[in-house]
């Protein structure tokens, strides 16, 4: 999957990230950030309409019972 490299990350990427407590990785690495956003965008269209808003594209993940 070919992914274009934006020159600069889009504000509300930024802001985005900020907000995930990303500001770490906005500063040092902004072009990483902006194509980690660009990646998620796509996954996310890759996965249609989901009729549920609870439904995941996925099964869920399970715990396994470690004794």
């Amino acid at each position: 999957m070919a992914v274009s490299h934006p020159s600069a990350p889009a504000p509300d990427v930024n802001a985005l990230a900020r907000a995930a407590g990303l500001d770490k990785a906005v500063e040092q690495f902004p072009q990483d950030v902006a194509i980690a956003a660009q990646a998620a965008v796509s996954a996310r269209s890759a996965a249609g309409e989901l009729d549920q808003v609870a439904a995941e594209p996925w099964p869920p993940m399970q715990v396994r019972d470690v004794k």
